[in-house]
């Protein structure tokens, strides 16, 4: 055995520890979101650590969404949406753009599977609703901002309905980690026209009821998606 065999295993800081103590915590349900942390001098007694341990801890959980300190003073527990937890990772990914190709074929991979499921579990009041936000998006071709959120609603209205958390949960951060490229692409008119007519498709084959076909629907979608956005962002590579 060489001397790299017996070095020393790393520990991890106090910081570290009392994070995790912290996401415990959390993940346990002790803290629920929108609730506030004891001040950083009483976690420091709780927690027999340093107050500067402490205020590493608590800033590192900031950063991961985890956290948040409000106007005027207090550290409250987020309400651990996809948005908040993907802020970093959003970050990260906007400055490798390489990395769309992995993120469209995640996004068919998952999406076209919520449309299966879809199909057989949107009562007749949420097709309606996608029909009419449908509709609406006609006129929403010269708006990008007003199209970006009827979008928003238009898909997490498909994704609550395959009445799966799991694929919910991991739909919902991939579109938000989506839009930071779709950003670029949705202030073309001829692009959003495109999503408008994908969108019509969508709806009609959820209402035939017919799994494979939604699926398709889906897949094509975002076919056209990932093409547009490729095309918006190949020139500020």
């Amino acid at each position: 055995m060489s001397a790299e065999d017996f070095a020393p295993v790393e520990r991890p800081s106090l910081a570290e520890l009392v994070a995790k103590k912290i996401l415990d915590m959390v993940r346990s349900g002790n803290l629920k979101p929108g609730e506030q942390l004891p001040p950083e001098r009483e976690l420091a007694l709780m927690l027999q650590v340093s107050r500067p341990s402490v205020r590493e801890a608590l800033r590192g959980l900031q950063i991961l969404g985890v956290l948040r300190m409000r106007q005027g003073g207090g550290i409250f527990v987020t309400q651990l949406e996809a948005s908040d937890l993907l802020a970093p990772l959003q970050f990260f990914i906007s400055l490798t753009p390489q990395n769309i190709d992995a993120l469209y074929q995640a996004r068919l991979l998952i999406d076209s599977e919520i449309a299966r499921l879809a199909a057989v579990n949107l009562t007749d009041e949420d097709i309606a609703r996608l029909r009419s936000m449908s509709i609406l998006q006609k006129n929403l071709v010269a708006d990008p901002i007003g199209f970006r959120v009827s979008d928003l609603e238009f898909h997490h209205t498909l994704i609550d309905a395959c009445q799966n958390p799991f694929l919910e949960r991991m739909a919902k951060s991939l579109f938000v980690l989506g839009m930071e490229y779709r950003r670029i692409s949705t202030e073309s008119q001829s692009v959003l026209s495109r999503s408008v007519s994908d969108h019509r498709v969508i709806v009609e084959a959820l209402e035939t009821r017919d799994p494979e076909a939604a699926a398709k629907a889906v897949a094509r979608h975002l076919e056209s998606v990932y093409v547009s956005t490729r095309a918006a962002m190949d020139p500020v590579k």
